[in-house]
Parts: structure tokens; C-alpha cells; sequence
């Protein structure tokens, strides 16, 4: 074996383990991986969104963070476009976002490839980017998740006619086994493939400029500024492990760090799922969620915030805003030298738009409220804020796990159950991934009751009458994607809650 790949859909992991066949490392696949999200989880990612990665390579982990700049570099006194609101459905909830031209931020995902592929890439790109222009041509499979997502987001993709002939061909939407073609797509990918800077001032970036041209920020000067940049990831020490976590833009990396130190402040659970761990996670995700106001991310991009603050909760160790949807989605490949990488992407919940005639929808980061807080407006040309939060444990045992999560502010949630029942509970990668979460928003508590015993529930119930109960599997949790590789060889889960897939190759 050479390796494994967890990912939100069948072909996104096939991709990866495409990649390690023909010769590739953990970086390889996931480039590879990432590319073919764009074309088999396409209201998810893409080349027209943005991310964050966290890389084990060498024994050494890193970040490379191409996360999305606020435009406006050619005029900084610019006013925002305008927006539209959107109202979105969620079952219990609606939540209203804001979509069209002006709520694009600079993509990311070129930049952030290019840069994994020089530093710690075998394989060229135009050797990755082929199982995703063939997907692309002969179709995707449309899974459940894809149809719910596409259900989801239908009043922003019906404003424009160019996605609802790709989300509706025969005027109809998509469901679970159509098929998704995208040509236009796979031209696209083929250009990236033989120049790398095609989104930066190559023909990309062109079609990018033109369609939204007088109605966004977004300028030529904007794409080729865009840069991903590569540094050390932040170890937050865990009882025995390391929990490897990103730093900014990411507001869930320390927020992460904050919560497993008020946990190691006692000694793990004896039931893993049972009321005790729930009480004490409601409390630890509460005290992390407080955090998340103007000052903490005022003072998320100030130098050597990030230091100070992990030291802080460290010390902790021994005793003595609305959830938006989440339209993100995330891969993990390890490979059989022990490389790791963790890599998390979105287009948000897409702006309706696509760049001409490339096949690239366009985000619409600069409508969400978590990424672009109005209270907070970021200069043009910096980073704005994410809860993408890709991590990499190293387990007492020697194995590294590489595991993270779409879903927003459920992003960390996710991360720290994997790493709670890995680490306290001794649970494979698979129970892990599969173990009901809690989680914390707006002061209402979430739970999941699969998994936990009839008398768990009752009493919670009892205690607590107005939490709200999920039953079975729902991509509210987020969908957490983990592999490992140790002396035993690799594992890894793909989360149902969101179609995930784990292969081996």
C-alpha cells in the first residue's frame, strides 16, 4: 500500500489514491483530491474558493494558508459593490445570506495548489489536474449530499441561467445518481494544468475580471497579488498528543486549543458518550464560543497573538454569532512515508456567479458574516476570517492522523471529537469518525443520539427539555474526514454525514 485518502465523495478520494498510484506523496492526492471536489462536489469548492491546509512532511508540519484577500488593492477607498440577500431554508431554520457579483473575495485555490505542488509536490500539475478533467467530461455522479446541497442553495444558483442549466439540464435538479457534466470545466482545469499562473494573469484571471467587471471589488491587480503563504502550524499539547491546528486567518485553531485545555483540566470520561462528557463540552465549547467577539478577531492577525494566547490556555492543562450552513467540504491523505496532509475548502454558499465561460463558480465570501464580520472590515489585499481549521494529531502511539471537517462554526466541533475519542478513549480512526457530537451555537445545546444509550438521552432530556436532538446522520455536524498511517499500516473514515468515502491505494 501507498497510502489513503478520506473525502467528501467517492471520486474525491478515488483521485487521491490515483495520485499515490502513479507515483505521488500525501501532497500529490490531496492536490489531486481538491481539484476533483471541484468537478464531483461542485457547490462545495473549487477553483473559484479558498482554503487553508495544515502538512506533516518530513516530520515537520506547516500550514499553507490560501485562504481568500478582501479586494479592492486598485482603488482601497472603494465602497463595497452591492449585494443581494438570499434567504436559504434550512428545515427548522432560515437564514438569509448575502449573493451576486460584489460578494465575491479573491480566490484562493490556484495559489494554494501551485504552492503545495512546488514545496512539497512529486508529481507536475498537468499530471493532477487529468482525473478531474475526465470527470469533468464524463460526468460526476450526483451523491445524496450533492442533492442536498444543490436543494439547499437553489434560490442562488436559480438567479443565473448559466447554473441553472448546469444544476437543472433538463430543467429538473439534479438528484442522487444523475450525472454532472462540466466541459467547460475540464478546459479550464487543462489550462490551469499547463500554467500555473492561469488564474493569476493568464486567461483565468482575465474571464474572472470581465464577467465581474464594474460590479465587485475585485480587480486584475487583486488575482495577481493573491499569494499562499507557507509557515509553521501551531502544536497544542493534548495529555499525550500533539494536536497540530492552523493559526490566522483561522479563528477555530486556537479556539480548539482553548477548549482541550479546559478538558485536560480533569481526567477523561469513563462513558465516552454519556451525560458527563456532554455537560463538560456544552461548558468548554460555551467558554470558546464567548471568545469568538471584535476584540479576539481584531487580535487574531496582530503578531505573535497566536503565540501568547496557546501559551495562556496551555497553562490551563492541569488542575490547581449565528451558525451559517457550512457549504465546505475536506480531504485527508497520508502517505506510506508518514506525510500527512489535511486540507479544508468552500466556495461559501456560492455568489450565483460563474467566471464566463471557465466552468468556476465564484464565492460569495464576502456575504458571510463569520468570514467578513461588518464590525470588522478587513484592508483590501489581507486575509479575511475562517473557521476552516485542517489538523494533524500525533498519537502517543506513534501513528499520525490527519483529519478535518466542512461545516462552519461545527468545524472545531467536529476536529475535537475525533481528537477526544482518539486520545482519551483509545478509539480507532472509524469510531472516531462515526461518534455522536455535541455542539454549542447561540447558547442552544446540539446533540446527536445515535450512538448513546437510551438513559443518556432521557436524563438529558429531562435536564435539559429544550436542547435540540438529531436523530441518524446530519451534515449540521459537519462532515469529518480522517486517515491515519502508524506501524500498523493506514485506516481512515469518511463521514456519512456528509457522503464521505475512504480509499486505499
Amino acid at each position: 500500500m501507498k497510502g489513503a485518502v478520506a473525502a467528501g465523495s467517492g471520486l474525491t478520494a478515488e483521485a487521491g489514491a490515483w495520485a499515490l498510484r502513479a507515483g505521488g506523496n500525501a501532497v500529490d492526492a490531496a492536490i489531486a483530491a481538491t481539484l476533483m471536489a471541484g468537478v464531483a462536489e461542485p457547490l462545495l469548492t473549487g477553483i473559484g474558493g479558498a482554503g487553508l491546509a495544515t502538512i506533516r512532511f518530513g516530520g515537520e508540519v506547516y500550514t499553507c494558508d490560501f485562504f481568500s484577500n478582501m479586494p479592492g488593492t486598485a482603488d482601497p477607498a472603494a465602497e463595497p459593490a452591492s449585494m443581494d440577500s438570499v434567504s436559504i431554508n434550512y428545515g427548522p431554520t432560515t437564514q438569509g445570506f448575502l449573493v451576486g457579483p460584489g460578494s465575491a473575495a479573491v480566490p484562493g485555490v490556484p495559489a494554494g495548489l501551485s504552492a503545495l505542488s512546488d514545496r512539497f509536490g512529486v508529481l507536475p500539475m498537468e499530471t493532477l489536474v487529468q482525473p478531474a478533467i475526465q470527470a469533468a467530461v464524463d460526468g460526476a455522479e450526483v451523491t445524496p449530499g450533492f442533492e442536498r446541497v444543490c436543494e439547499l442553495l437553489w434560490p442562488i444558483l436559480a438567479r443565473s441561467d448559466k447554473l441553472r442549466l448546469l444544476f437543472a439540464p433538463n430543467g429538473e435538479r439534479l438528484r442522487a445518481g444523475d450525472t454532472f457534466y462540466c466541459p467547460e470545466l475540464a478546459r479550464t482545469l487543462e489550462a490551469f494544468g499547463d500554467d500555473p499562473h492561469y488564474f493569476k494573469t493568464g486567461g483565468g484571471a482575465r474571464a474572472l475580471v470581465s464577467h465581474l467587471d464594474g460590479q465587485t471589488l475585485i480587480s486584475a491587480q487583486d488575482l495577481e497579488q493573491q499569494e499562499a503563504q507557507i509557515r509553521r502550524a501551531i502544536p497544542v499539547k493534548y495529555r499525550d498528543a500533539t494536536v497540530w491546528v492552523p493559526g490566522a486567518p483561522s479563528a477555530a485553531g486556537v479556539g480548539i486549543a482553548h477548549t482541550l485545555a479546559a478538558l485536560e483540566a480533569s481526567t477523561p470520561d469513563a462513558e465516552p458518550t454519556g451525560l458527563s462528557i456532554i455537560r463538560r463540552l456544552e461548558e468548554a465549547l460555551s467558554a470558546t464560543v464567548n471568545l469568538r467577539g471584535k476584540p479576539f478577531l481584531r487580535d487574531l492577525f496582530t503578531e505573535g497573538f497566536e503565540a501568547s494566547f496557546v501559551a495562556r490556555v496551555q497553562a490551563m492543562r492541569n488542575p490547581g454569532g449565528r451558525a451559517s450552513p457550512g457549504h465546505t467540504t475536506h480531504i485527508s491523505t497520508v502517505d506510506q512515508s508518514g506525510n500527512a496532509v489535511s486540507i479544508t475548502h468552500s466556495l461559501g454558499e456560492t455568489s450565483g456567479e460563474t467566471a464566463g465561460d471557465t466552468g468556476v463558480i465564484i464565492n460569495n465570501f464576502l456575504g458571510e458574516f463569520d468570514v467578513n464580520p461588518p464590525f470588522l472590515r478587513r484592508p483590501a489585499g489581507s486575509r479575511l476570517i475562517t473557521m476552516c481549521c485542517p489538523s494533524i494529531i500525533e498519537l502517543g502511539d506513534g501513528r499520525v492522523v490527519a483529519l478535518g471537517s466542512g461545516g462552519s462554526s461545527r468545524i472545531p466541533t467536529a476536529v475535537l471529537h475525533g481528537a477526544i475519542y482518539m486520545i482519551d478513549h483509545g478509539w480507532s480512526v472509524s469510531q472516531a469518525v462515526r461518534g455522536p457530537r455535541t455542539h454549542v451555537e447561540d447558547g442552544k445545546l446540539h446533540v446527536e443520539s445515535d450512538g448513546r444509550t437510551d438513559a443518556t438521552m432521557q436524563r438529558l432530556t429531562a435536564e435539559s427539555p429544550k436542547f435540540i436532538r438529531f436523530d441518524g446522520p446530519n451534515m449540521f455536524f459537519g462532515g469529518l474526514h480522517a486517515v491515519s498511517v502508524g506501524s500498523d499500516g493506514f485506516a481512515g473514515h469518511g463521514d456519512a454525514r456528509r457522503s464521505g468515502a475512504f480509499v486505499e491505494a
